[in-house]
This record gives structure tokens, sequence and C-alpha cells, in this order.
């Protein structure tokens, strides 16, 4: 299974079409937040939706990526996310969160197949940081020397196998801290069983494990 195939497999399993739910931080966009590198949040901005899984955030750096100014790249209307369509998504995924976190520099494998899905859902810095902390390696920059080769190291220490799930337990530990951040009534609680599921669709023995090739 190529990246390409993988980032196309998961949209196509795990991402429904136009999203309005107001409840996800992910379908709101507010420019000015994001020129502050602040993350989407509920009830600030507009409700414009994602798309694929798509959100605004990522349309606008995407846009840019291909060249569009930024200030018309920074211009997102509910209309903008709606016309993305799944090649489109497919693009997105292999850009930005494939390409540009630097994942494309690891070994392709099933653990760093889980590491881009993660991207994909948490946002690509926050998978590094995640599997930096997962091996050992500094969380003070991207994915450089040290962390190509602290994963080369936890891949030999643990087999692919036990790699996977050491990495399964801690996208489901973030994903239950982020459920819970806000109390008990933390709106994102409606989405930990998905995210825990999608999580743990990635670890060995599963249909995707046995389909993903040698």
């Amino acid at each position: 299974m190529t990246p390409k195939e993988f980032i196309a497999g998961f949209i196509g399993t795990h991402e429904g079409k136009l999203s309005l739910h107001a409840s996800d931080n992910g379908n709101w966009y507010d420019p000015v937040r994001y020129k502050a590198e602040k993350p989407q949040r509920r009830n600030m901005g507009q409700l414009v939706g994602s798309k694929f899984g798509v959100t605004a955030y990522a349309l606008v750096r995407y846009r840019i990526r291909k060249g569009m100014p930024e200030a018309q790249a920074l211009v997102v209307k509910p209309a903008d996310i709606d016309a993305i369509d799944f090649a489109m998504a497919v693009d997105i995924g292999i850009e930005l969160y494939f390409k540009e976190p630097g994942f494309d520099t690891l070994p392709w494998n099933r653990v760093t197949a889980s590491i881009v899905d993660k991207g994909w859902g948490s946002g690509p810095g926050a998978a590094v940081d995640m599997m930096q902390a997962t091996i050992g390696a500094s969380t003070k920059g991207g994915i450089g020397p040290e962390t190509r080769s602290k994963y080369a190291a936890f891949l030999a220490a643990h087999g692919e196998q036990g790699a996977a799930i050491l990495w399964c337990n801690t996208r489901c530990e973030f994903d239950h801290n982020l459920a819970t951040n806000e109390g008990p009534n933390d709106p994102d609680k409606a989405f930990i069983n998905g995210w825990n599921n999608r999580s743990r669709s990635f670890l060995p023995g599963t249909p995707w494990w046995q389909s993903f090739g040698a």
C-alpha cells in the first residue's frame, strides 16, 4: 500500500462528506485565529464545515502551498469547503500531512501510516510531537536526524507489531485527554469512542493490517 493509497483509504473509510456539526472544532473558521496560529475552536468565527475531513485551516494551507496569494487563500466560505472533491482531499493529505511534516523521510510501514492518519485527525504538528515523545526524541523541533534515528531504534526494539501497539496507546491517551480537558461536560466526549475505534483499526490482527501488504 503506497502512501497515496493509504490516505485515500482512510479518507474513504473514516471520513464523511460535508459536515456542519457545530460541536466539532474543525468545522469553525476565523482567519484572525489562523494567522495567529491559534487552533480552531467551536463558536469562534464562522461555521464553514469540513469535507472528507478537510478543514478550513487545511484548505488555506493547501492553497498557499499551491501558490495562491495569502489574502485570497484566507477567504474561506462554506461553498469553498463544499467544493472539495475526493481527489483534492487525497492531494491535501499527501502535501500537508505526509510531505510537509517530513513523514516521507521515515520508513514507510504500518506504524508510520498510523502516525500520518493521526496527523490528519489532530494536526501534523501534534502527531510529530506525540511520535517523538513515544520514541524518546526531542519534541522541540520537527523531524530531523535525531527523530529518524530514534524512530529506527524504536522499530528495531519493538518490531512493527509492538511499535504499533505502543503508538496506539499514545493515540488513545491523547484523545482521552482531549475529550476531558474541558471538564465532565466536554463536548468532545461524544467523539471519543469513534476516535478510539479509529486508532485501534490500525492494530496488528485487524483487516487493515493484513491489507497493508509486506
